[in-house]
C-alpha cells in the first residue's frame, strides 16, 4: 500500500495538495467496502480517518470526488504500468485471458457511445474496461479504459503486445472470447500475430454463425472423441462431451490457410439441442488439452464478478467530460475510470496474496469474505508519541493471524502521514504467542 502511494506521488501532479487524501481514500474504501463516494458523508469511523491521512475527521466526498475526476490519462497510464505485476510474468509460461467489462451509464443529458452490456442483454450507453488476467496465478495484469463503442477486437492486439513487451514471458498463450473474432479479418489478424511472434499462441472462441455451425455439424461421428465429465451436482448423470478437430477456411482464403478449429459438442439429454463450442487456435496441443486450457478463462469471469459485487466496479467515475461544450459529443477522459478500475485490480491482487500467505484453506477466497473475516473488525486505538497501537477485539479466526502479525510488527512499518509513527498490531492476550 505504501509503495502504491509512493508510485502515485511520482506519477501524479498534486497542484492542490489532495493527492494523498484522495488516493488513500480510494484504496481503503475498496478494502472496507464503501460502495459509493457519497457514502463518505455518513462515515464517522476514527480508524478510517487515520487510514486516509487525517487523525481528526473522515474525508469529504467533494474533495475525493474532485481529485478522482481530474486525474490525467497519461499520469494514470504511467501509474498503471508501474504498479502492474510484470515481475510475476517474467520468464514464465503465461496463460492470460483478455476480456472486457461494460460499465453501464444511465445518463440522458450526455449522448455517449453505446455498447453491448451482457448483464442487461442489450445495447446501451456504457464505458468499457479491458483487462488482462493471468488465469494460473489469478491476478490482474493490465487495463485499458475505452468508450462503449470500442470492441475487444479493436484492442486485442494492443493488449497482447503490451504483455509481451513489458512482462517478457517465456511464452504467452492468449485467450479471447468471441468478441475478438467477430469477422474473419479479426481472426486472421490474431493468427498472423501468433505466427509472427515466436513465443505467442492464441485461442479464441469462434462465433457461431449459422453457415459455419452447419459445416461443423456435418463432421462424421468417427471424428469425435467422447469424454465424460461429472454432472452439475452430486448424483447427477455425467455430462457427455464430444471433441473433434477440423480446419476452417476463412473468407477469401484458400485451404492452405485454413485455421485449426477444435469443435466441442456437449450432448444435452432430452428435447433440447446440443451445445456447440468451437475454438480457433494456433496451438499445437491435443484438442482436449486446448479445450481444458480455454475453460480456465472462467477464472477471469469470476474475477469480474468479484470486482462488481465486492469492489463495486460499476461505480467507477464516468469517463465523459461533463464540462464539454457540446453535450451531444462530450469528450472522453479515460483517466478516472481507468484509475479506479485499476485500484480495484490492485486490491484484488493484494487480497489474493494475503489469503494465500495466511493459509491454503483461504486460497481463492473472495474480497468480501476476507473483509468480513479479517478487515472490518472492532478494536481500540492507542496513539503514543512514537507508535499507533491497534488492539483488536477477540474474533473467531484470530489464531490464523498470529504469525502474520508477528512478521508485520517485526518489519516496523511506519505511517508517514501520522508523524511517522510505528504501526503495531495486537491481538487479544489469551492467544498463544510465538516465542521471540
Amino acid at each position: 500500500m505504501l509503495s502504491w502511494l509512493d508510485t502515485a506521488r511520482e506519477c501524479f501532479s498534486d497542484d492542490y495538495g489532495s493527492l494523498q487524501r484522495g488516493f488513500l481514500t480510494s484504496v481503503f474504501a475498496l478494502i472496507v467496502g464503501l460502495e459509493r463516494v457519497f457514502h463518505l458523508d455518513q462515515m464517522q469511523d476514527v480508524g478510517f480517518a487515520l487510514l486516509t491521512g487525517n487523525a481528526r475527521h473522515c474525508p469529504s466526498r467533494h474533495d475525493v470526488g474532485a481529485w478522482r475526476r481530474h486525474v490525467l490519462w497519461n499520469e494514470v497510464d504511467r501509474f498503471c504500468h508501474r504498479t502492474s505485476p510484470w515481475e510475476l510474468l517474467h520468464n514464465q509460461d503465461v496463460l492470460m485471458s483478455f476480456d472486457e467489462h461494460s460499465v453501464p451509464r444511465w445518463t440522458k443529458k450526455f449522448v455517449i457511445p453505446k455498447g453491448y452490456v451482457t448483464t442487461r442483454n442489450k445495447f446501451m450507453r456504457c464505458e468499457k474496461l479491458y483487462l488482462g488476467y493471468e488465469v494460473n496465478l489469478r491476478r490482474f495484469a493490465t487495463i485499458k479504459a475505452t468508450p462503449g463503442n470500442v470492441e475487444l477486437r479493436d484492442v486485442s492486439g494492443l493488449l497482447t503486445r503490451r504483455v509481451l513487451r513489458y512482462g517478457q514471458p517465456a511464452s504467452l498463450h492468449a485467450l479471447f472470447d468471441a468478441g475478438a473474432g467477430k469477422s474473419d479479418a479479426d481472426v486472421r489478424a490474431l493468427m498472423n500475430q501468433a505466427a509472427a511472434t515466436e513465443n505467442l499462441e492464441v485461442t479464441l472462441r469462434a462465433c457461431r454463425y449459422p453457415s459455419r455451425v452447419e459445416r461443423w455439424k456435418t463432421l462424421p461421428p468417427a471424428a469425435f472423441t467422447i469424454y465424460e465429465e461429472p454432472g452439475v451436482c452430486q448424483g447427477a448423470p455425467p455430462k457427455e462431451i464430444r471433441i473433434a478437430e477440423t480446419r476452417t477456411v476463412l473468407k477469401d482464403e484458400t485451404e492452405r490457410e485454413a485455421v485449426r478449429t477444435v469443435v466441442c459438442r456437449q450432448v444435452i439429454r432430452g428435447p433440447k439441442k446440443d451445445r456447440w463450442h468451437p475454438l480457433y487456435t494456433s496451438s499445437s496441443d491435443e484438442a482436449g488439452k486446448v479445450l481444458d486450457t480455454f475453460r480456465l478463462r472462467q477464472h477471469h469471469e469470476q474475477g469480474f464478478r468479484v470486482q462488481v459485487h465486492d469492489e463495486f466496479l460499476n461505480a467507477v467515475p464516468c469517463g465523459y467530460d461533463k464540462d464539454s461544450p457540446d453535450r451531444h459529443h462530450p469528450r472522453f477522459h479515460r483517466g478516472p475510470p481507468q484509475l479506479m478500475g485499476w485500484l480495484a485490480c490492485l486490491v484484488y491482487n493484494a487480497c489474493a496474496a494475503f489469503a494465500d500467505g495466511l493459509s491454503p484453506a483461504l486460497a481463492g477466497k473472495f474480497v468480501d469474505t476476507l473483509r468480513r473475516t479479517f478487515f472490518n473488525l472492532k478494536g481500540d486505538l492507542y496513539c503514543t508519541p512514537r507508535a499507533l497501537i491497534v488492539y483488536l477485539e477477540e474474533f473467531p479466526t484470530q489464531d490464523m493471524l498470529v504469525d502474520y502479525i508477528d512478521q508485520f510488527n517485526a518489519a516496523q512499518h511506519r505511517v508517514p502521514w501520522l508523524e511517522n509513527r510505528q504501526l503495531i498490531l495486537s491481538l487479544s492476550s489469551h492467544v498463544p504467542r510465538a516465542e521471540p
